[in-house]
């Protein structure tokens, strides 16, 4: 035996066999990650195998060198059906593993030891061991059959199926598993190779196997995969994830928050001077992983870039979490454009508020030199002597087209009146300033013309589109500032009338009170010098001047009320005290009615005039009524937040025609007596909020329904005046004054 040959083998293969139980302990630690017990097991093979080959080289007798023989074959083989395994876990074929499929993978390629050891019964295999010499060394040999070599292919073609396993896998992935595929195929392959040279003869001695010896080579390359490309763990799995050209920031952390990968635009998004790998995300940046747990619009290194950040669970092909891949999705546009919509809005607000043509120009020039990054912009008004007038500016753009806005309406080749002229946006140059190369005009109806000035002669068509939005705006706000003039005119045109119409019926209203005293003065004075049979005259005369003069004071509460606001002409009134003292004077007036009332204690929002609505309606029920003996049944009924009061009186009913008709102004006075009374209610429910219409009643006659609305407090609301009182209060305290 050649001592330092075979010493070289012997210590090879138990430093190979020390690596091969080392990576079984490392594997078993990690036995949790799939993938790392199959591999295990192939380690544990391997060693064995190493051991095995050791104490073959070191074999003194045929006896035991047999023995060994037979142990390393059956090691052999479960190494390759452990190989196979392993491959099929590692690419994520564990599913296909049945009991049955997984014996057979393991004992197929160990049959021809199981063969050898049950030779006796079959006599198939005879295995002998001798001692040979070649150049001079000496070790056991096994003499094998055609059953070895059957044996040696089939395991061959096992180790193939693997190669094949991986070799898909590593083209399917995508970078997934590549490098560490890679150092795995490498590490097969050296071994492999080195094992089919040793029976294809190519070995210094045919008792030799060196392929042993490979794996401390085996196990140098396998701990590189362990240490630095994270075998079996997130880094690999994620980097199908990840691509290095995306723009995009990418991060991958394991489930400690370290990076173990990721992209260029994320090293130069955080402005990494070394190496993010193996660092913890908040040593990168402090405050970053609590920004990406947020799921907030967050920025990096630059204020005015920023990202929107995704994360995704990171799994292996067994479905176990191994880290998270953070994507920073750059929305600084998104976030552009939402922060302009934002000021947009605010701007709006100002625009509203806005009460002259100038403030509304100067709101437009700053919003285009804040938010749309454009520095000169001017808005150009319409005058009445047919020119445009620079009203607001920043310089630039608004101060170059000045000259073509005082040429006036019949300048020609102008871009600023022609759009002004057809309402069509345009881009024009802007001559003699050398900042601004060109101007986008915008048309604001028969209001003028904005133009806000680009340095680089281009208009994006974002900027496009928030520029029209911004002219829209202000034309908006122009009209709405023209709307607002226009009705502070017509209110104080309409104060003035009010004021004129007041005076007058002011004026006719004492000079008719003081022309019905004097009548009635002078009636009551000739009263004693005219026979008593022409007296009823002189009654009549004085019912006529009360009456005049009670009308009169409606009339005054009536133009109170119309031009009165809401919350002045609007009171509390006790519905049910208001229709007694309407009842009670129609029965005076009219001795053979008959009026029934069914109405609790209701409050509505009404005022003094609602015992003259209800005067008009009963009366005009009595009165219309062709029987001697009218009878007129009052009700309420609720309907949500209104109340209606329901007159019914048993007459000959309204047409169809005439319902409407007899609440109109133009109807005929024959229809109606006086032709006032029910116009009147009409005009009262109207402005009480109310309405007021006929309905059919049953047998006979007609139902006239006034809705008012609810009161909830029974106190009179506050007002410049009490206007619950009755008219004929109203008429007194007129009298007194």
């Amino acid at each position: 035996m050649d001592v330092d040959v075979g010493s070289a083998v012997v210590v090879g293969s138990v430093v190979g066999g020390i690596v091969s139980v080392g990576i079984v302990a490392l594997a078993w630690r990690h036995r949790t990650i799939p993938g790392a017990v199959p591999f295990g097991w192939l380690m544990l093979a391997a060693g064995g195998w190493c051991f095995l080959e050791a104490a073959w080289v070191m074999a003194t007798t045929p006896t035991v060198a047999t023995t060994l023989f037979l142990l390393i074959r059956f090691t052999s083989g479960l190494m390759v059906g452990l190989w196979v395994l392993f491959a099929l876990v590692y690419t994520g074929r564990d599913a296909w593993l049945s009991p049955g499929r997984v014996a057979a993978v393991l004992l197929v390629p160990s049959a021809y030891a199981v063969l050898a050891l049950t030779n006796p019964l079959h006599g198939l295999v005879t295995i002998e061991t001798v001692a040979q010499t070649v150049g001079g060394q000496t070790f056991f040999a096994a003499v094998t059959g055609p059953v070895y070599a059957a044996q040696t292919l089939v395991s061959f073609g096992f180790i193939l199926i693997g190669y094949a396993l991986f070799g898909e896998f590593l083209l399917r992935s995508q970078n997934v598993y590549r490098r560490q595929t890679f150092v795995v195929l490498v590490a097969g392959l050296l071994t492999a190779g080195v094992h089919a040279l040793f029976v294809l003869g190519v070995t210094p001695h045919p008792g030799l196997n060196i392929a042993p010896l490979t794996f401390a080579v085996n196990g140098l390359l396998i701990g590189v995969v362990l240490f630095r490309y994270d075998f079996l763990s997130v880094s690999p799995l994620a980097g199908n994830l990840l691509v290095d050209e995306l723009p995009d920031p990418v991060l991958v952390l394991d489930t400690d928050d370290v990076v173990v990968d990721h992209n260029a635009a994320a090293a130069t998004a955080l402005a990494a001077r070394d190496d993010l790998t193996g660092r913890h995300i908040t040593d990168i940046k402090p405050e970053l992983l609590a920004d990406i747990e947020r799921g907030e619009t967050l920025t990096l290194r630059s204020t005015t870039t920023y990202y929107d950040p995704q994360i995704s669970t990171v799994t292996d092909h067994h479905g176990t979490e191994r880290g998270r891949m953070v994507v920073l999705r750059n929305v600084t546009g998104q976030k552009r454009r939402q922060d302009r919509l934002e000021a947009l809005q605010a701007a709006t607000q100002k625009f509203i508020e806005a009460d002259q043509p100038e403030t509304v120009a100067r709101l437009t020039v700053n919003f285009a030199a804040r938010v749309l990054d454009h520095n000169s912009a001017g808005v150009f008004l319409a005058t009445g002597d047919g020119t445009l007038e620079l009203v607001a500016s920043n310089d630039g753009t608004g101060v170059a087209l000045e000259h073509d806005a005082a040429v006036g309406e019949d300048a020609t080749d102008a871009p600023l009146w022609e759009t002004y002229r057809d309402g069509t946006r345009r881009v024009a140059a802007v001559p003699g300033v050398p900042a601004f190369e060109t101007a986008l005009l915008l048309p604001l109806g028969e209001h003028g013309v904005v133009a806000v000035g680009s340095t680089d002669g281009t208009f994006t068509t974002e900027d496009e589109q928030y520029t029209e939005i911004l002219a829209r705006t202000t034309q908006v706000a122009l009209e709405q500032v023209d709307q607002q003039r226009e009705l502070r005119e017509s209110r104080t045109s309409v104060q003035r009338r009010n004021e004129q119409v007041e005076f007058f019926n002011g004026v006719l209203r004492h000079s008719l009170r003081n022309a019905m005293l004097v009548i009635r003065g002078r009636a009551e004075y000739v009263r004693d010098n005219v026979p008593a049979d022409q007296h009823p005259h002189l009654d009549s005369i004085t019912e006529w001047c009360e009456e005049l003069s009670e009308m009169s004071e409606t009339i005054r509460a009536i133009n109170e009320t119309v031009t009165a606001s809401e919350r002045q002409r609007l009171a509390t009134i006790d519905l049910s005290a208001t229709l007694a003292c309407a009842i009670e004077d129609i029965e005076a007036a009219h001795p053979s009615a008959r009026i029934e009332a069914n109405v609790g204690r209701e409050y509505v929002r009404a005022n003094g005039l609602a015992k003259a609505v209800l005067d008009r309606v009963i009366e005009n029920a009595v009165e219309h009524n062709e029987s001697g003996d009218p009878t007129v049944r009052i009700s309420t009924q609720e309907a949500g937040d209104w109340l209606q009061l329901h007159i019914a009186d048993d007459g000959p009913g309204v047409s169809d025609e005439l319902k409407a008709a007899m609440f109109e102004r133009s109807f005929k006075p024959n229809h109606s007596g006086d032709g006032f009374g029910l116009y009147f209610v009409s005009v009262m429910m109207e402005l009480y909020g109310g309405k007021v219409w006929f309905e059919d009643n049953d047998p006979a006659g007609t139902v006239t329904i006034l809705e008012f609305q609810r009161a909830t407090n029974p106190a009179p609301a506050e007002g410049p005046r009490d206007e619950s009182v009755t008219t004929g209060e109203a008429q007194s305290k007129s009298a007194d004054n």
